[in-house]
């Protein structure tokens, strides 16, 4: 079951490196999450209980108009699933052009998603400014991206440093590592 509308700003204490999680006064075991179950933060599935993510500002199309703070003024700790209209989403693994993602800057992960499924992984992000690709700096968090059945991923996402900075989503047709006729689609 997902969460779909208005983000809730809940603090729940994640220790990315640790195996236990603590979720209020309780420890979650290992393979669960502290996740918001019927609006109550308690051990859970991630692939089962996340928020759904559905703004347009997110693509990696998108560009940003007038605005650089479309969606930067929340702040998103928790698992969510990205959709780009009706599709599921997931953020780029390479650079993303100026200006999009309804930010100025934007990240990146610097490493490829999981291709097992329900293995969870820990990726850096890389942060992008203006025109340049570079890889500036590495944000010194990380995010947590599970790859679940259904063929789609969840992602442990957390507070963005500023409003000028944005997390993006790239619009995939399927899985193009367990499906290689898959493509990327170009555009919303």
């Amino acid at each position: 079951m997902y969460v779909k509308g208005t983000i809730n700003i809940i603090s729940l204490y994640l220790n990315i490196d640790e195996q236990y999680v603590s979720c209020g006064q309780t420890s979650c075991p290992p393979g669960q999450d502290c996740v918001i179950i019927n609006g109550t933060a308690q051990c859970g599935e991630a692939c089962e209980h996340y928020t759904e993510l559905n703004d347009n500002w997110l693509s990696e199309y998108y560009i940003y108009g007038n605005s650089y703070c479309y969606g930067n003024y929340y702040s998103p700790k928790g698992w969510y699933r990205m959709f780009v209209g009706q599709t599921s989403a997931q953020i780029p693994e390479t650079c993303v052009q100026e200006s999009r993602c309804g930010s100025y800057d934007h990240l990146w992960m610097t490493q490829p998603h999981p291709t097992q499924y329900n293995q969870t992984v820990t990726r850096s992000l890389c942060y992008s400014y203006g025109r340049d690709c570079y890889c500036y700096y590495t944000y010194s968090y990380s995010i947590r991206v599970k790859f679940c059945y259904g063929d789609f991923y969840v992602y442990k996402l957390q507070t963005l440093p500023g409003c000028y900075t944005g997390y993006c989503a790239g619009n995939r047709a399927c899985i193009v590592v367990l499906k290689p006729h898959c493509h990327v689609l170009q555009g919303l």
